[in-house]
């Protein structure tokens, strides 16, 4: 379109509608979880989608009028939402997964401080001759002031004093427009935090739907689930992937931080919950005194999570295996037995085994018909005695990252070589030191129980249970008193009992503790804050080497996490447009020592530099690579090339040797210590202005991020730069 004074370009980027979001599923089960666990949402709710509209305007173009307006639209995107978690009530939730990096306490996510954070403004100097800077009340120390007009450095004592964040000028100053740089304890804010509603069966909605969305308020009671309201989702409208690390039921010590559960209290609750258990009744627990006595010495302490339908017979079995214990049904009731055979202490609880045998069974007490043998022997194959056992498990020390412990029999390796089984997966599993306990008593039982036994004895016996441990000697069979557990007992129609056994030498259901060094894994802190860029140095390139003739060159570098920055522009400081990206750091410092004036070449006088804001390094050339400008510099207004590069202490260096003065027009000059020094090459970002922008001052913005991209400082927290355009 055209107005009165030129034209008029509107650019806008399309509008979306909606959401993209990671799943939100019918009919799928509610996850319990015991312990501590790391769970992915499920989609419960989603609404209130808002797109907001940025607008910026560019004048290019045109002296006197009659040149062109670009006017561009971007949008950015909020929306609500409520994930489900899992069965309640639960503890809460420690820490969410954003994509790939973790955010501790997701009810505090406002504020993320970063001492020392640079920033640089521009002012204009008021009658009272005082400015005040963005951030006065986490200003901590100054770095620089120039005046804008003539680019000259102005003098902290001298033509201006600074006393907490507040700039006192001279009265010769007064309607000067000043930068100002300084350090301050930055805040990176996010209003993006959750609300976390713990699955109590009082529970009631999330009071912003109540609010906003009566009918659709629920109350989600006895289901855990996390709200978040107006996220921010950026210029996209994909939802991050979401994993919250929650705190669910059942936590052995959470008050000293201990949150994984004891293995009776998870079977309990999966038996007699009167809302998701079996519905078994209480009166048919059995005595576990001695299986609580035996998993809390042991630290044998689980978090599991069951997502998904499985036989509860399949999770006792698991279990089982696990703690290293044996369940059985006698009597009416539920009995666990576990197979520990030595004395343990741990958490205040000792526990003390009975490894008394119930019988001593001789060849007088076995039911034998015909000639058949009073106890026939099965063998496991050597093959299947496994001398390497792998445990696969969730680490919680490592964001729940997969790990394998493992247990090596070294003495049956060194005899019949490298037996490996197969991974035993255990998720349930959260400690490494757990994994490692699991995994011995495993290798232990793979190596020292292989034989069972089956005998038939008469009905004084029938107060045999199975896990009782009894001795069998049948001289023939070549077994003297030798102890064995028995596994299952059946009785016929005329009381005879069918048992099946199982070796149990003693000493071998007990396993040493051994240490465990920390796999402690290397996290990329995906979305840590990048902190501003180092303050950047802004001049004008030479006509020559400008691609269009008018071209603004710009060095910037940043701190450790610095990983790039997008570049924006203002032409009134108030409208901003993206105008390219930096991805490189310059090498750009400032002069350590006075540089003095010279000929061209220059062969007498040196220049000293101090690259280590940007920690720079510099090579050494050859006379022929100055006289090409391969090592063009820019020193405060004047282009030198070097041909040495010597050394002299971290990122600096003394040029000299060969140098050549005042490249492409620019005066010979002496220049004071600090002056800003930037080695010109391909890290260098280009920016061709219209010639129509000369004699204005122009704005840019520097938002960086971190190294893999994310971490990101929005526009309006980056700080802003004047630049006036001369057309030198």
């Amino acid at each position: 379109m055209s107005g009165k004074d030129g034209k008029i370009i509107n650019n806008s980027e399309p509008r979306a509608n909606g959401v993209t979001f990671q799943g939100s599923i019918y009919g799928s089960a509610i996850p319990i979880v015991y312990g501590r666990a790391r769970v992915s949402g499920n989609l419960l709710w989603y609404g209130d989608f808002k797109a907001i509209a940025h607008t910026t305007s560019q004048d290019v173009g045109g002296k006197g009028g009659g040149g062109t307006t670009v006017v561009s639209t971007t949008y950015t995107y909020t929306a609500s939402f409520v994930f489900g978690l899992c069965e309640g009530p639960i503890t809460g939730i420690d820490g969410i997964w954003s994509n790939r990096d973790y955010k501790p306490d997701p009810a505090n996510l406002s504020e993320v401080i970063t001492p020392s954070a640079a920033w640089n403004e521009a002012h204009l100097v008021s009658g009272s001759h005082q400015v005040t800077v963005a951030h006065g009340t986490q200003w901590t120390s100054h770095i620089s002031c120039v005046n804008v007009e003539t680019s000259a450095t102005l003098i902290n004592g001298t033509d201006f004093t600074v006393v907490a964040g507040t700039y006192y000028f001279a009265t010769q100053y007064a309607n000067v427009q000043v930068q100002i740089s300084y350090n301050f304890n930055a805040i990176n804010s996010s209003s993006s935090v959750m609300t976390v509603f713990n699955g109590d069966y009082l529970q009631l909605p999330w009071t912003y739907l109540t609010s906003k969305h009566p009918e659709q308020a629920l109350h989600y009671r006895g289901t855990a689930y996390a709200a978040a309201l107006d996220w921010q989702l950026g210029s996209g409208t994909a939802l991050p992937n979401l994993n919250f690390d929650v705190v669910g039921q059942l936590s052995f010590d959470a008050a000293n931080g201990f949150f994984d559960a004891h293995p009776k209290d998870i079977l309990l609750d999966l038996l007699t919950n009167p809302h998701y258990g079996l519905g078994f009744p209480m009166a048919n627990i059995g005595d576990w005194t001695q299986y609580y006595r035996y998993c809390t010495a042991n630290s044998l302490f689980l978090s599991p999570v069951f997502s998904a339908q499985e036989e509860a017979s399949a999770i006792l079995t698991r279990l089982m295996r696990l703690t290293n214990s044996g369940v059985y049904f006698s009597e009416g009731t539920l009995k666990i037995t576990p197979f520990g055979d030595a004395v343990v202490t741990g958490h205040q609880t000792t526990y003390s085994p009975n490894t008394t045998p119930v019988y001593e069974l001789t060849e007088d007490d076995f039911i034998v018909s015909g000639t058949e043998d009073p106890i026939p022997i099965s063998r496991r194959p050597s093959v299947d005695a496994y001398n390497h056992v792998k445990v696969e498990f969730l680490n919680v020390s490592n964001q729940f990252n997969t790990e394998v412990a493992e247990a090596k029999d070294l003495a049956s390796i060194d005899l019949f070589g490298l037996r490996t089984m197969d991974s035993i997966k255990a998720h349930e599993i959260k400690s490494p030191v757990v994994a490692r306990s699991v995994a011995q008593n495993i290798l232990q039982r793979m190596q020292y129980v292989r034989n069972t036994y089956a005998f038939k004895l008469g009905w004084k016996h029938c107060l045999l249970e199975p896990t009782d441990l009894v001795t069998l000697t049948d001289l023939a069979a070549g077994l003297d008193q030798t102890p064995v557990r028995i596994l299952s007992i059946e009785e016929d129609e005329e009381g005879v009992l069918s048992i099946e056994a199982e070796d149990a030498p003693q000493g071998v259901f007990n396993s040493a503790t051994y240490p465990h060094q920390p796999v402690g894994g290397y996290v990329p802190a995906y979305n840590q804050p990048s902190g501003a860029v180092n303050t950047p140095v802004l001049f004008e390139a030479p006509k020559t080497l400008a691609a269009t003739g008018h071209e603004i060159w710009v060095a910037v570098s940043g701190g450790e996490n610095y990983g790039g920055c997008q570049v924006w522009l203002s032409s009134d400081g108030t409208n901003y447009k993206k105008i390219g990206e930096i991805v490189s750091p310059v090498r750009h410092g400032f002069l350590s020592d006075p540089m003095a004036s010279g000929t061209d070449p220059d062969t007498s006088n040196i220049c000293k530099v101090d690259l280590s804001e940007s920690s720079g390094t510099l090579t050494s050339g050859t006379i022929a690579d100055a006289d090409n400008r391969t090592t063009l510099a820019w020193i405060d207004g004047e282009f030198v090339a070097y041909s040495t590069a010597t050394l002299t202490g971290s990122h600096r260096y003394t040029l000299g040797g060969y140098l050549r003065r005042g490249l492409y027009g620019t005066p010979i000059k002496a220049h004071p210590s600090q002056s800003p020094f930037v080695r010109c090459d391909g890290a260098i970002f280009r920016y061709a202005y219209d010639p129509a922008l000369i004699g204005k001052t122009i704005y840019m913005k520097f938002p960086a991020f971190n190294q893999f991209g994310g971490g990101g400082q929005s526009l309006a927290d980056a700080a802003e730069y004047a630049f006036r355009i001369m057309g030198n």
